[in-house]
């Protein structure tokens, strides 16, 4: 199975925000042990690393970056991922539409997130860490 990880769900994890990070930290776990094969946007990295800015040092959150990319593959956000972006006139935030081409561009089965609302009636579908975990058994 193939996933991609929303930004929230790292962020859950670097901060261990409760009560998310247990069931996002479980996935990444999931991830690690090859069990799934998961995915992360280009975007994410530079999400993450402006966004924890105030929560964890240059260091850190370099250190977390080169982590999770050991098991963690990366999709780069392309021309033409951007061009379908802007046509999907099912997403209407534009970053949640480049997550979700991105999701289409390697195949996922799903989209991990904590804001499945976002992400529209496509055919790939976004779930929680939560019903992921319950999907997997």
């Amino acid at each position: 199975m193939v996933i991609l990880i929303d930004t929230n769900i790292v962020i859950d994890v670097a901060t261990g925000r409760l009560p998310f990070s247990t069931s996002s930290a479980k996935i990444l776990k999931i991830c690690r042990d090859e069990q799934l094969v998961g995915f992360i946007s280009t975007r994410l990295l530079c999400d993450f690393f402006y966004i924890l800015r105030k929560n964890m040092s240059v260091a850190e959150r370099k250190r977390f970056i080169r982590d999770i990319r050991r098991y963690l593959k990366t999709v780069i956000i392309t021309d033409q991922i951007i061009n379908k972006a802007l046509d999907n006139n099912d997403i209407t935030d534009f970053e949640d539409a480049i997550q979700y081409e991105c999701a289409e561009s390697i195949n996922a089965d799903y989209i991990v997130t904590r804001n499945t609302k976002d992400f529209g009636p496509g055919p790939i579908k976004a779930v929680t860490p939560e019903e992921l975990l319950e999907l997997l058994g």
